[in-house]
């Protein structure tokens, strides 16, 4: 999944799509309505080489891959490979299937950037539907969606009035700065609620809140490490009169009133304002 070419953040592409598939009042569900919900984000499916899909959507007799495009350059080489999952990949991989009889099919998600995009991937023989999320949705290049729902709910152009929601917080790609105020607010919500003590694991999941068992199983490891890293920081820095540990049992503790929660809230501030240069070098494994 991993997206350096940039011209805006991955993350937020990610939810605009995954948003699709949920029923809202002011953002377009198209997804929803084809009778889609989602299964899985960031599966790894071996074929033999491994395939890295963004999202994987499932409705009844559909699986859909969504392929999330941030940059204008770069294609991936996911979508060169996609030909070869077969249903069985996704058995051995775990995921539940509806029916054997599955019929799968790749989107491409992007924003104007798939305007730059859509010469490269013609060139390399790539037809996917590709569907722009840029004040409005509608697919605008490639074969039409195998599924006729999706193929007329994306045909005409809809006016998108709010904001994608948040659904996935953030990923293994995301810099500390936007992970750190939502480990924060969980620990502080543990702190009122006297649950005080917590596995690393279990604070991660909390703080993906309902996305976290739709997470392949690499992802959540790989945040859970990344979850730890930060808590190993913040006790060796601003956070070390609220946070100890025991090998991997934890314990947050903020006295109960008002100034010690806002005090609490100041160093946590004062941490992520005082991320610098020394301090992202700090957080690779080599150093915590």
């Amino acid at each position: 999944m991993t997206n350096t070419d940039q011209s805006f953040d991955h993350l937020d592409i990610i939810n605009a799509v995954l948003g699709l598939a949920y029923n809202l009042e002011s953002y377009p569900n198209h997804l929803f309505k084809a009778g889609y919900k989602l299964s899985r984000i960031e599966p790894i499916i071996g074929v033999p080489d491994s395939i890295n899909p963004d999202i994987l959507f499932m409705s009844e007799n559909m699986g859909l891959f969504a392929e999330c495009k941030s940059g204008k350059f770069k294609i991936g080489s996911n979508l060169s490979r996609y030909d070869s999952i077969q249903v069985r990949h996704l058995i051995e991989k775990g995921i539940d299937i509806p029916t054997e009889s599955l019929e799968l099919d790749v989107g491409i998600f992007g924003r104007d950037n798939l305007m730059h995009l859509n010469e490269r991937l013609s060139k390399e023989g790539i037809n996917y539907p590709q569907v722009i999320l840029d004040g409005g949705i509608e697919q605008i290049h490639g074969r039409p969606f195998r599924d006729p729902n999706l193929k007329e709910l994306f045909s005409k152009p809809v006016e998108i009035k709010s904001k994608a929601p948040l659904i996935l917080k953030f990923t293994d790609s995301s810099p500390v700065k936007r992970i750190a105020p939502f480990i924060f607010t969980t620990l502080m919500s543990r702190s009122i609620t006297g649950r005080n003590k917590f596995k690393v694991r279990n604070l991660t999941e909390e703080v993906m809140d309902d996305i976290w068992d739709n997470l392949d199983k690499n992802l959540q490891n790989t945040l859970v490490e990344k979850v730890r890293t930060i808590l190993r920081q913040c006790k060796r820095k601003q956070l070390k009169n609220y946070l100890k540990n025991s090998e991997d049992v934890w314990s947050v503790f903020i006295t109960d009133h008002w100034k010690s929660r806002k005090t609490f809230s100041d160093d946590c501030n004062r941490f992520i304002h005082e991320l610098d240069q020394k301090d992202l070098y700090d957080f690779s494994p080599a150093n915590v």
